[in-house]
């Protein structure tokens, strides 16, 4: 016998009071365990006048094609450096500065193999990231 005056039989209603007593209960919890003033990074900035440190310009190695002879030239920061001498170019231009960056630049009518063969001796001598880059016409 129910008290409802429905048809008699079992009632498939959800009890929603526990559920909502759990919610409020987890609502607490999340309120009471976030901060109330959010962290940030904990940094120190300088203070005083910077240090003047010479800046250095960028190594730029231009691989350059000599049309007339076929051969190969290159210039190290705007100077022209022969072929035996580009390793210790680069190597006391390497020694001078913290950053070993090199900038390479080369005509579009040269196949790769003595641009690939320029990076290799830079390499070898110290460069540690190698930009590539084709010159203008």
């Amino acid at each position: 016998m129910s008290m409802s005056g429905g048809s008699p039989g079992n009632s498939a209603e959800i009890n929603v009071t526990p559920l909502i007593d759990v919610l409020l209960v987890l609502l607490i919890i999340f309120m009471v365990i976030v901060p109330l003033k959010p962290l940030g990074l904990r940094s120190s900035i300088p203070q005083g006048k910077p240090s003047e440190a010479q800046v250095l310009p960028p190594v730029v190695l231009r691989v350059l094609a000599r049309k007339a002879s076929g051969e190969v030239a290159y210039e190290v920061s705007g100077k022209q450096v022969a072929s035996a001498e580009l390793e210790p170019t680069l190597l006391a231009m390497f020694a001078a500065r913290e950053d070993h960056t090199l900038f390479v630049e080369a005509d579009r009518e040269l196949s790769f193999q003595p641009v690939a063969e320029v990076i290799g001796r830079a390499r070898k001598v110290g460069a540690g990231m190698v930009a590539l880059e084709g010159l203008a016409k």
